[in-house]
């Protein structure tokens, strides 16, 4: 099953909160947490080592200790003493997503906010761009393509190594999205995108050997607290 778990920032953020959680995290992390200027940051990517954390139970119950985390050679990371235990975590403005799934797996959030659409020419395929231009609401089409792109991948796990141009994406339905590279013009067969709507914000998640009844209906909606209490069960 894929799942994607998704979590909005408390309305109140305080310090003192952040630092009674920080050893949950490794020290690397708190050394990171401890360098974010601004608190909601912080708060975005404490929330994303704590999804996790929290997706991991769900799975398997309740962890003695920390989680090890390794990357990969693009930056990835992965649970090196869980191979079948995938994972990646993305947050835009208000939110934080975690996606995982027992292969390779991407997700990406953005809020729909006003940007110069010529990036979309820079960025996009000849067809996308096109897309893009011809829907009266092609801001939000924008970030429909986008997030998709941006979850392929990073399901993929090659980082920008990987151009946004060399691959398309054709959205028929919300449960039928084609994926095709552009160099040899088949489409990817052994990848599977699905897209979700939360109010102001596109989601989208992609996984590897997958298929659409593997994917949840909706994101599984988990508040801060929820979070905070599953760390001292």
């Amino acid at each position: 099953m894929v799942e994607v778990y998704s979590c909005k920032l408390p309305v109140s953020r305080e310090d003192t909160v952040i630092e009674t959680l920080l050893f949950h995290v490794s020290q690397e992390r708190q050394s990171r947490l401890k360098r974010f200027v601004k608190i909601d940051d912080t708060y975005r990517s404490l929330i994303g080592d704590l999804l996790v954390r929290f997706a991991f139970q769900k799975r398997y119950g309740l962890i003695d200790g920390e989680l090890k985390i390794a990357t990969n050679d693009y930056g990835k990371p992965f649970l090196p003493e869980y191979p079948s235990f995938h994972y990646n975590i993305s947050h835009s403005g208000e939110y934080v997503v975690c996606a995982v799934h027992d292969d390779a797996v991407g997700v990406d959030i953005e809020y729909i906010g006003p940007l110069d659409l010529r990036l979309a020419k820079e960025l996009f395929t000849h067809d996308e761009y096109q897309e893009v231009l011809a829907n009266e609401d092609s801001l939000t089409v924008f970030y429909d393509i986008w997030t998709l792109k941006e979850s392929y991948i990073k399901a993929v796990g090659q980082g920008l190594s990987k151009p946004l141009k060399g691959f398309s994406i054709k959205k028929d339905s919300n449960k039928s999205i084609q994926i095709t590279d552009m160099q040899t013009n088949r489409q990817v067969m052994d990848y599977e995108c699905r897209q979700y709507k939360i109010e102001g914000y596109r989601l989208a998640v992609c996984a590897h050997h997958a298929n659409a009844e593997q994917f949840r209906s909706q994101p599984i909606s988990v508040t801060f607290q929820e979070i905070c209490e599953s760390l001292n069960a």
